[in-house]
């Protein structure tokens, strides 16, 4: 069975419209709303609708605070990343697990800001808003390196950040181009910080997402525990 992504995603929709809920009621009771959003990228028409009532967009382009852990993975069935308007279909890829500033973890309805590694957009698992740390899922990238050589991309060694708040299905390439461009000229490191001890882990197979989405719960349950819905619900997979 085939699932999609973040808020389109029915594995874990019904987790992360859960969280959503109940973070919400935390966050009105103590948060100063406004309703500012970054610029638009140049590829874009104008910046997304924003939710009344949520705190403030954070500044963007903004670093990912640390990188915890890199796990390759492969997939026997593809799958489709719909995190971004071509909709390309994946069998290999990454899951990161990331130390990430509160602001840009609140949970939003809307658009986001994007989660970017290297030249492709990151598929956010979990909210991570309660314990800091967040679950992605990135699918396999090619990039072409100083030598002219295309290979596969290296999370351990991409620059990952927070790029302007938008709507999965606008982000394509040309995006994420312009978003780069963005990042670079606010000198953001060209590499995410590594936590100490930083090592990648070995590679992992699965039959299909739903197999995937299983060992994704696992490393919830032991980063961000309190996430049960979003945990129940990836583990309520046959």
């Amino acid at each position: 069975m085939q699932t999609t992504s973040f808020m389109r995603n029915t594995s874990n929709l019904r987790g992360r419209s859960a969280a959503f809920m109940a973070l919400t009621a935390c966050i009105v009771s103590s948060s100063t709303f406004a309703q500012e959003v970054t610029a638009p990228t140049k590829d874009s028409a104008k910046a997304p609708t924003q939710q009344v009532g949520m705190p403030a967009m954070p500044v963007t382009p903004a670093a990912a605070a640390e990188l915890i852990e890199v796990i390759p993975f492969e997939l026997a069935q593809p799958f489709t990343h719909s995190m971004r308007r071509e909709r390309p279909e994946y069998t290999r890829g990454h899951v990161l697990v990331l130390r990430a500033p509160e602001a840009y973890l609140v949970p939003r309805q809307v658009a986001e800001p994007v989660l970017l590694v290297g030249g492709q957009t990151a598929e956010r698992i979990n909210a991570g808003y309660a314990s800091g740390f967040l679950i992605v899922v990135v699918p396999e990238w090619r990039e072409r390196g100083a030598d002219g050589v295309e290979r596969a991309g290296d999370p351990s060694t991409a620059r990952i950040w927070f790029a302007s708040p938008e709507l999965p299905e606008r982000v394509d390439a040309a995006w994420i181009d312009a978003a780069a461009a963005s990042a670079s000229k606010a000198g953001l490191a060209a590499a995410a910080p590594r936590v100490a001890g930083f090592a990648p882990a070995k590679a992992e197979r699965f039959e299909n997402r739903d197999a995937l989405g299983r060992f994704l719960a696992d490393i919830i349950a032991k980063r961000s525990p309190s996430e049960t819905d979003v945990i129940d619900t990836l583990r309520a997979t046959n």
